[in-house]
C-alpha cells in the first residue's frame, strides 16, 4: 500500500536515516518506536510528505492523514478561533459531518460538557487536540498516522483511542510512548536504530520487542566475548610464529596478526555500540541555597478568560519540602495556575505570595523557554545563568543529556518532542532553584527518560508543584499535598485521588 524506497535523510550533515526499505500493507497496525532524537517524528514527516528525503522516495497512492507531535502548538496559534466547533470541522477542514455527528465522537472523547455550536477559542488546548483528532480520524484514510497521539489526553479519551485503532479497518501507524497503546493496537513494531540509522521490523505488540531485544543483546554479548578470545588467540599465535627463523612462519605471523587486528577494530566499534547504546540521561536537580519554611501562600487566587471562568478561588499554603501535586481534567485551569505562579500570566484576583529565599524554576508544558530559531549552545549562553557556568561546563552538561558536542550549532527547533523536552530540563537544571514548577515534564519522554526524570525529583530536596495525566508517575512520585480542580480543594494526598489521575 505503501513503499520506502532507498530512503536517506540528513539534518545539518548528520545521518538521521540511511538507505531505508520498508513496507506498510493494507491494514498493517505499526508502532514506530528509537530513542528519542533517532528520527522518528522525521521519518513520519517524509511518509506524509511533509519533509522530502536525501535520497529515495515514498510510493504510495493511498489516502493519508496526520496528526504530528507537536499539534498543540500549532493549535493554539491558529486564526480560527472565532469559528464553532461545527464550522472549523466543515468549513475549514472541509468534512462532511452533521452536528449530531461531531457531538457523538466529542462525546466518545470526553468533551460532552462541549456542543458543535460552541466557539472552537472557548476550547482547552488538549479539547482542541481532540477536535483535531476527530478531523482526521473522520477522514477514514487508507493510512493513519499518528505521532504521540496520547500525549495531551485524559485516560478515557486515550482508552477510547486505543479501542478505535485496534478495530480501525484500514492501516496505522503510530509513534507513542504510551505502552498500553503499543501492547493493544499494534501487531508490527518498526525500531529506528539510532546507531545503524535503519528501521529494524518486528511481528508481535511492543512487549514482544523488548524480550526479543533483551535476548538479541545478550547473544551479540556473548558472541563478542568469544570473537574476543579468538582474536586474542590469533594475535598470541602471530606473536610466537614471528620469534622462528623461518621466513615463511614470519609472513604467516604477518598474516595473522592484520587480519586479527582488522577484526578487533570491528570488535571494538560493536562493542561501542553497545556501550552507547547503554547511555541514559542524567539529571541532578539541586538547590542553591535554602528557602524559608513558608514557600508560598495563594489566597483566593481566580482568572477569567473572557466570559469563562477558569480558576474561581484558590487558597493554599505550601511550605519548604512539600510535594504538590495538581489534579484535574483537560481545560480546568492546572496550566493557566503555574503559568500565573511563575509570572508568566497575570490573575484577574486574588494574590500569591513566594516566601523567603526562594529560587523558582518553571518547566513549561510548551517548552516556551526555549528559542526554536537558535542553537542549542546559543539556548544556554543567552541565559544569564546558564551562561555563568562557561562554555566547557554547559557543553558537559549537554552530553548528561545525551547531546553530544557535534550537535551544539544545531537548531533547536530540528529538534525531536523528547530531545526539546531534554534541552529544556538541562537548562532548568543549569537554574539550581530550590522550588520547581513541573506542568507535564514527561510528556515527549520515552519510558526509560521517564524514570530517570522521576528519581531525580525523588531525590530533589527543594519543593515541588507538579501537574501529569500519568498515574504512575503520580504514584512513585509520592506527594504530599494535592490540589483537587475544579473543586478547588487543597488537601493532603491520598492514594485514592490517584483514581482522579487516571480518569482526568
Amino acid at each position: 500500500m505503501v513503499q520506502i524506497k532507498d530512503l536517506t535523510y540528513t539534518i545539518d550533515d548528520r545521518l538521521i536515516l540511511d538507505d531505508i526499505n520498508l513496507v506498510i500493507n493494507k491494514g498493517e497496525k505499526i508502532g514506530l518506536v528509537g530513542v528519542n532524537g533517532a528520527g522518528k517524528s522525521t521519518l513520519l514527516k517524509i511518509i506524509t510528505g511533509i519533509n522530502e528525503p536525501d535520497k529515495g522516495a515514498i510510493l504510495s497512492r493511498s489516502s493519508i492523514a496526520y496528526l504530528e507531535q507537536e499539534i498543540k502548538k500549532n493549535i493554539d496559534s491558529n486564526k480560527y478561533d472565532a469559528l464553532t466547533i461545527e464550522e472549523y470541522l466543515v468549513l475549514e477542514k472541509g468534512l462532511d459531518l452533521q452536528a449530531w455527528e461531531i457531538s457523538k465522537y466529542m462525546n466518545f472523547m470526553n468533551v460532552g460538557e462541549k456542543t458543535p455550536e460552541d466557539v472552537f477559542g472557548s476550547l482547552s488546548g488538549g479539547q482542541k487536540i481532540k477536535i483535531e483528532l476527530i478531523a482526521i480520524i473522520t477522514q477514514q484514510p487508507d493510512l493513519l498516522v499518528l505521532d504521540e497521539p496520547t500525549n495531551f489526553l485524559d485516560i478515557p479519551t486515550a482508552e477510547w483511542l486505543m479501542r478505535y485503532l485496534s478495530d480501525y479497518p484500514n492501516a496505522v501507524l503510530v509513534v507513542s510512548h504510551d505502552l498500553r497503546l503499543m501492547n493493544r493496537s499494534i501487531d508490527r513494531i518498526w525500531y529506528l536504530n539510532e546507531i545503524t540509522h535503519k528501521v529494524e521490523s518486528f511481528n508481535g505488540n511492543y512487549d514482544q520487542f523488548l524480550k526479543f531485544k533483551e535476548r538479541q543483546s545478550e547473544w551479540l554479548v556473548k558472541a563478542l566475548k568469544n570473537q574476543e578470545k579468538k582474536v586474542n588467540k590469533m594475535i598470541e599465535t602471530a606473536q610466537t610464529l614471528a620469534g622462528r627463523k623461518s621466513a615463511a612462519e614470519k609472513i604467516r605471523s604477518a598474516k595473522i596478526l592484520n587480519k586479527a587486528l582488522e577484526q578487533k577494530k570491528v570488535l571494538e566499534q560493536e562493542k561501542k555500540v553497545i556501550n552507547t547504546k547503554s547511555r541514559k540521561m542524567r539529571i541532578e536537580f539541586t538547590a542553591e541555597r535554602t528557602s524559608g519554611l513558608n514557600v508560598l501562600t495563594v489566597k483566593n487566587l481566580h482568572k477569567n478568560f473572557g466570559e469563562k471562568q477558569v480558576l474561581k478561588d484558590i487558597n493554599m499554603e505550601i511550605t519548604r519540602g512539600e510535594r504538590v501535586i495538581v489534579v484535574g481534567r483537560n481545560g480546568i485551569g492546572k496550566t493557566t495556575l503555574l503559568k500565573i505562579l511563575s509570572g508568566n500570566l497575570k490573575q484577574d484576583g486574588g494574590t500569591y505570595k513566594f516566601g523567603y529565599n526562594v529560587d523558582l524554576g518553571y518547566y513549561a508544558q510548551e517548552l516556551d523557554g526555549l528559542d526554536y530559531s537558535d542553537s542549542l549552545i546559543n539556548n544556554f549562553l543567552k541565559d544569564t545563568k546558564a551562561s555563568e557556568l562557561g562554555r566547557k561546563r554547559i557543553m558537559e552538561i549537554l552530553s548528561m543529556f545525551l547531546f553530544s558536542d557535534e550537535r551544539l550549532d544545531q537548531k533547536v527547533g530540528t529538534l525531536s518532542g523528547g530531545e526539546k523536552t531534554r534541552l529544556a530540563l538541562a537548562k532548568l537544571m543549569t537554574q539550581n532553584n530550590n522550588v520547581l514548577l513541573m506542568d507535564e515534564p514527561t510528556t515527549y519522554l520515552d519510558p526509560k527518560s521517564q524514570n530517570i526524570l522521576l528519581e531525580s525529583l525523588n531525590h530533589y530536596k527543594g519543593t515541588i508543584i507538579l501537574v501529569s495525566h500519568m498515574p504512575d508517575f503520580v504514584d512513585k512520585f509520592k506527594p504530599d499535598k494535592v490540589l483537587l480542580l475544579p473543586e478547588e480543594r487543597f488537601t493532603f494526598y491520598e492514594d485514592k485521588y490517584l483514581v482522579r489521575v487516571r480518569q482526568e
